[in-house]
């Protein structure tokens, strides 16, 4: 990995409900994110459907988050995809992904 940092961005699906977030949850998801951005080939690549996707997962009180992003590695940039606790991530996702 060379070092340099992912420039990340949220898909309008990601964002609109990023903003229902409450604001520690916001600022744990950008602590994340930050991380993220770091080495992001680190983590799993979905499969079938999924595929170009890959799962970063957090904890934030208690419960399991999931951050899905795809890697444009032309422009080193994130986009990210979906914030969701892991309850109906992947139906949600697949929803996300069939609709773009």
């Amino acid at each position: 990995m060379s070092g340099k940092r992912y420039q990340i961005f949220m898909a309008p699906s990601a964002h609109r409900r990023y903003k229902k977030f409450d604001l520690l949850l916001k600022k744990r998801i950008k602590v994340e994110a930050n991380k993220l951005s770091e080495d992001p080939h680190r983590h799993e690549e979905l499969k079938g459907p999924l595929k170009g996707i890959r799962s970063y997962h957090f904890d934030y009180r208690k419960t399991q988050y999931r951050i899905a992003y795809r890697i444009l590695e032309n422009k080193k940039e994130l986009e990210v995809v979906l914030v969701k606790s892991r309850e109906s991530f992947y139906q949600t996702l697949r929803r996300i992904i069939k609709s773009n």
